[in-house]
């Protein structure tokens, strides 16, 4: 979303709140300074300072403006010395060099600020010297090419001096400005470790106001595309800022956790938390970012299917607060085109977004409306995706390829993947309908590997933590085999000593004795030694065993990953089949042809839902039958939209599970059934389609069946030779069972089969699908 934001604030001068002045304009000021003559004193210096504050923080790239400033800071700066005011000649210093740094003239910059520390150094202030090297470290922008030694270089001379004077919170700022700057370099696990130090050192010194670092801590999360720690972190955000009352940027934090949400297509969450945004926004008569959150409503609106209700709010909230700047306006336009594509009202949607287009030109790459670079790339992204996507979901696939190309033209690592991703994947479908078919592979394969490497960091990273546990595990049961050990040990020990003590008391007592109870004990000794040699043959037998289970433990973890990126490969190449379908379906014109695409996807889809399933759960060899069929009749509902013709669905699905070789069959005999009965089983009446999955004993008993017009009254199935009858008939015969289809109120289907591989605990449920 476009916002024209203001990042940062400098502070013009620090004595001026404490005096109680009011803020003057421009006029007002020169009017004052006027009157004053050029006269050396406080009130002048400080009208002086306040002229130059003024061109300095005036928005945008204006060298004059900055010339004008520093020619103001130069007047007091000679005022200063006349007087001799250190305080006032230090400030005036300042402010001048961060002029210069404005103008990217960063070692003139430097160079007058250095003038400021040396003088503390010559007094020997440390803590004073400090802020100055802080300061020195704002006003440098990272977007001065070559500027980020220099910044960082300022922060950490700063953390050094910090830390010398014993001042713990400002140092674990210095170590939060630093990760910031790694942050932006997209140093992530260095910026964590520094938010994370910096948050530690806040806490240790009591301090509360952490909403700013877990605000950072979530920057690095989203950068690693780690959702669900970037919700962790922004609700930390959210409780740090209401526990110390810090609301000042609670538009902003609010609209953070919404996008989140959003994210992870929970948009029910999202919309309480932008519609707060928008509320506080409201409250406060700002409304610079309004219709940047205004966007995230209408588009939480949308994706929760209530599209009506997103142009009401709209056109209240453009009534409300009219845009008043050229972004604002964008916004507008783009929320307008969204809701009238979920209305499928295509026309007025493209003229909206043509409107949003048109405006946006304006501010394309323009300073004056921006304040960084990142933020100009995300909306050049953002606008393209949204043109480009509107035009392929129109057909319209020249069209798009005229704004996908545009974002591909940037840097990849100046993209997001989960956007990267989006892109390449709608290049494909633009070059397989111009038929540019070697481009389109390349770029359907840069899509799934860029998929593939997000899933497979995911799960690198579970598997590490899984490891970690597992570690720990071996070595708590190694921990309690020692001290088992140790324990047998000192009861062995305790055993032989009470042996000789008795040997010794019956010597003493019984010398007669004593060749005896010495012969009885040698004997004791020897069975001993073999009872150790016995007890070290079984331990090292355990160990073998032990060593040996382990290794088939091994194996079958493999086994059971190399079946899961085999499923998923199949599957992968069934989307290729069925993309492919479906870009040469938009080329045909003849109905029947089209019909019988369709239903080519329907079969693949029915198959690429199974090797779905086996890759994406824990079990790789059975699929849940009630979750399948489900989903492969909201697939089916999607594609034929009976809800429009009063056509519904019940489901009463025993939780069986099938094996993949009885699973296929069963949802292609699913497909062929329910399609048929969804086109030709009613007229233009309401009807209902039942499908029922039942276990007796062994068997399982498939049935679906429809209240429609039935079947002809000289139907024969000996006689029907239609490709969806021949494949039910076949793939009956295939699983084993019988097929049998009558006519009865309608038309049923039974399929009769016995199952591999079934549930012990049955569970009947009632899905309805409108």
């Amino acid at each position: 979303m476009f916002k024209y934001i203001t990042l940062c604030f400098i502070v013009v001068f620090f004595a001026s709140g404490a005096l109680g002045q009011k803020k003057m304009d421009v006029a007002t000021i020169k009017l004052n300074l006027n009157n004053l003559k050029n006269k050396a004193d406080t009130n002048a210096i400080k009208l002086q300072v306040q002229l130059g504050s003024y061109y300095l923080n005036k928005i945008g790239d204006h060298k004059e403006a900055l010339d004008s400033g520093i020619t103001a800071f130069n007047k007091a700066i000679q005022m200063s010395m006349a007087i001799r005011s250190a305080k006032w000649l230090n400030e005036a210093l300042m402010l001048k060099g961060a002029a210069y740094i404005k103008q990217t003239d960063l070692k003139q910059g430097q160079a007058t600020f250095m003038q400021v520390i040396n003088y503390y150094r010559k007094t020997g202030d440390k803590y004073a010297e400090s802020k100055i090297w802080a300061r020195l470290g704002d006003n440098i922008s990272v977007d001065i090419k070559g500027a980020i030694p220099d910044k960082m270089n300022a922060y950490e001379q700063a953390r050094t001096l910090f830390k010398q004077t014993g001042n713990k919170l400002e140092e674990a700022d210095m170590i939060r400005s630093v990760a910031d700057i790694h942050l932006y370099l997209k140093k992530l696990d260095l910026a964590d470790e520094e938010l994370n130090k910096a948050l530690k050192q806040y806490k240790s010194v009591g301090y509360k106001k952490l909403a700013t670092t877990f605000n950072s801590l979530a920057e690095v999360s989203k950068q690693k595309v780690d959702l669900h720690k970037e919700l962790y972190y922004r609700l930390e955000v959210i409780k740090s800022m209401n526990e110390t009352a810090d609301t000042a940027l609670a538009d902003f934090y609010y609209a953070k956790v919404a996008l989140v949400y959003a994210d992870l297509d929970k948009y029910d969450q999202s919309l309480v938390y932008i519609l707060k945004s928008a509320e506080i926004l409201q409250q406060r008569k700002q409304y610079e970012d309004f219709y940047g959150y205004l966007s995230l409503i209408i588009y939480d609106y949308i994706t929760a299917k209530r599209p009506k209700e997103a142009l009401a709010y709209l056109t209240k909230a453009v009534k409300d607060v009219p845009p008043a700047i050229l972004a604002q306006k964008v916004d507008m336009y783009e929320a307008f085109g969204n809701i009238y594509v979920a209305l499928k009202d295509y026309p007025k949607a493209e003229q909206y977004y043509l409107d949003m287009m048109r405006v946006y030109k304006i501010t394309n790459f323009n300073k004056d409306f921006y304040t960084t670079n990142e933020q100009m790339v995300t909306d050049f992204v953002h606008y393209n995706e949204t043109m480009a996507g509107f035009y392929l979901l129109t057909g319209q696939f020249k069209k798009a390829g005229l704004y996908t190309s545009e974002i591909l033209k940037l840097r990849a690592d100046a993209i997001r993947p989960i956007t990267l991703t989006k892109i390449h994947h709608m290049q494909f479908r633009v070059d397989s309908a111009a038929g540019n078919y070697v481009s389109a592979i390349k770029h359907f394969e840069i899509h799934k590997k860029i998929n593939d490497s997000l899933f497979s960091a995911i799960k690198a990273k579970q598997i590490a933590e899984l490891d970690i546990k597992n570690k720990t595990l071996e070595s708590a049961q190694s921990i309690k085999l020692l001290r088992s050990q140790s324990k047998n040990q000192r009861a062995e020990l305790a055993r032989v000593n009470m042996q000789r003590n008795i040997t010794f008391a019956g010597v003493a007592m019984l010398i007669i004795v004593a060749g005896f109870a010495f012969n009885g004990y040698r004997h004791k000794q020897r069975s001993n030694q073999q009872l150790q040699l016995k007890q070290a043959e079984i331990n090292a037998q355990n160990t073998s065993l032990q060593k040996l289970v382990h290794e088939k433990d091994n194996l079958l973890d493999e086994k059971d990953w190399l079946l899961k990126e085999v499923h998923h490969r199949v599957k992968n190449n069934l989307q290729i089949v069925m993309s492919l379908l479906n870009t040469q379906s938009a080329f045909l014109k003849n109905n029947a042809a089209l019909a019988a695409i369709r239903e080519s996807q329907n079969r693949v889809q029915a198959i690429a839902l199974i090797h779905q399933k086996l890759y994406s759960n824990s079990g790789v060899a059975y699929i849940d039958m009630p979750v399948y069929i489900n989903e492969l009749i909201n697939y089916l509902a999607d594609c034929y939209n009976p809800a429009e013709r009063g056509i519904r669905f019940e489901q009463m699905i025993q939780p069986i599970r099938l094996d993949v070789a009885q699973a296929v069959p069963v949802g292609l005999i699913l497909n062929e059934a329910i399609t048929n009965a969804i086109k030709y089983a009613f007229s233009h009446s309401r009807g209902e389609i039942k499908v029922n999955l039942q276990l007796a004993e062994e068997t399982i008993i498939l049935t679906i069946a429809d209240n429609g017009k039935g079947l002809p009254a000289d139907f024969d199935i000996k006689q029907a030779h239609s490709l969806g009858m021949e494949m039910m008939k076949a793939l009956s015969k295939q699983l084993g069972g019988y097929f049998k289809i009558e006519s009865c109120g309608g038309a049923t289907i039974t399929v009769e089969f016995r199952a591999e591989k079934i549930l012990s605990k049955l569970d009947t449920k009632t899905y309805i699908a409108n």
